[in-house]
């Protein structure tokens, strides 16, 4: 095997999946998720222990929109970005082999040396291959066979150019 093709297509359910674990993968979507929690339960608490007579509202609506608001507005923009951009939403085929990687979409093509390629990670679902520390193109596991995955492996490790975060 030189060279694997993967066609590929994103459910709305599976970007949106996507855009939440991009988030909440680093530690700062984790530490707010957890102050929002913290607070939310902070303040219930002093409330209903009688501790508070009041309730402190600034610190309930930090509380819920930490928890809830912040994970709902990824949610409704990854659904709109879903549907405004086609370039998401469309089929995509993925040609890997030593020398470069083409990704072909009905409407665009590009062709990416290894050397342009910011970094690779690996997730339980998604195989991500960052083109900068911004942007990344979001590939299913579901797609590759147990050997492609192996070889896609192996041709990233033997790279200079992108950094490899994935699991062998």
């Amino acid at each position: 095997m030189d060279r694997i093709s993967l066609t590929t297509q994103l459910s709305e359910q599976e970007y949106i999946k996507a855009n939440l674990y991009l988030v909440y993968r680093k530690w700062t979507g984790k530490f707010f998720l957890g102050m929002g929690l913290f607070t939310l339960l902070c303040v219930l608490f002093l409330y209903f222990t009688g501790a508070l007579t009041d309730i402190p509202w600034v610190g309930l609506l930090f509380g819920f929109y930490f928890t809830l608001g912040f994970p709902g507005q990824i949610y409704f923009a990854a659904k709109k970005s879903y549907k405004t951009d086609k370039r998401v939403s469309e089929p995509m085929v993925y040609d890997f082999n030593r020398e470069n990687i083409q990704i072909t979409g009905e409407s665009f093509q590009t062709k990416l040396s290894w050397d342009k390629v910011y970094s690779l990670t690996e997730s339980k679902a998604w195989v991500l291959l960052w083109s900068t520390p911004q942007v990344a193109n979001i590939i299913p596991k579901r797609d590759f066979s147990p050997a492609q995955l192996r070889f896609f492996k192996e041709i990233a490790q033997a790279q200079k150019g992108p950094k490899n975060f994935l699991k062998f």
